[in-house]
């Protein structure tokens, strides 16, 4: 959120918006008009539940692909996270990201990184492929003007590799432990990388704006 732009009256669209928490902090600002899509069913009626529990007026959710959705309108800002994996031409699909932004718009995107970690967690959620900074600024630079790419989660990397290399199990998440003190110790670790960026990490966040 830190990175997208702060102005007001902005069209944003939540592009594989999963169960929809990021919906939420996106749509916190009750001047931005927010769409979130998702073409998986479970994850829509989520996000609707949210939308419904936080009483916001200026979201919609819609069951659509990015590369079937038709908009009213373009967008200022369009957000994606952990969602390119999971495209098998993720390059069609970032060009379609590009034709449903407006001249000068902002994409931000997340996906998981280091083909080293690629293994169970990538499997069971049907994952293509995971990236490094080099191939996805060249795929992303083909329609944008890479403003910032970096790593973050990388003390996750450990944790990563014995949970998807070698006991080959879904990762330790779980809300009920959200208040636990190993998820307090991991929460600040996580924040801290917010001001320092690692070499390395569990996954990339790349922002550009439109060409």
């Amino acid at each position: 959120m830190d990175l997208l732009p702060s102005k007001e009256f902005l069209n944003v669209l939540n592009a594989g918006c999963g169960s929809g928490e990021m919906n939420i902090l996106l749509a916190q600002n009750k001047t931005w008009n927010v769409t979130g899509i998702d073409v998986d069913e479970e994850s829509i009626l989520l996000s609707q539940k949210l939308k419904k529990e936080n009483n916001l007026d200026n979201l919609n959710i819609i069951k659509s692909s990015i590369e079937d959705h038709i908009p009213l309108e373009k967008y200022d800002i369009i957000v994606s996270n952990d969602v390119l994996e999971h495209i098998e031409d993720d390059r069609e699909a970032i060009n379609k990201l590009s034709l449903l932004l407006k001249k000068d718009g902002v994409l931000c995107v997340s996906v998981p990184s280091l083909n080293f970690l690629f293994g169970y967690h990538d499997v069971m959620l049907g994952h293509y492929r995971r990236y490094n900074k080099k191939n996805l600024k060249k795929i992303l630079s083909l329609y944008f003007d890479i403003e910032k790419c970096r790593y973050f989660g990388g003390i996750l990397i450990p944790v990563a590799l014995l949970y998807s290399k070698i006991i080959k199990k879904p990762y330790p998440i779980s809300k009920r432990n959200e208040k636990s003190v190993i998820s307090k110790v991991l929460k600040r670790l996580l924040n801290f990388e917010k001001y320092l960026s690692l070499p390395l990490g569990t996954s990339l966040i790349a922002m550009g704006k439109l060409k």
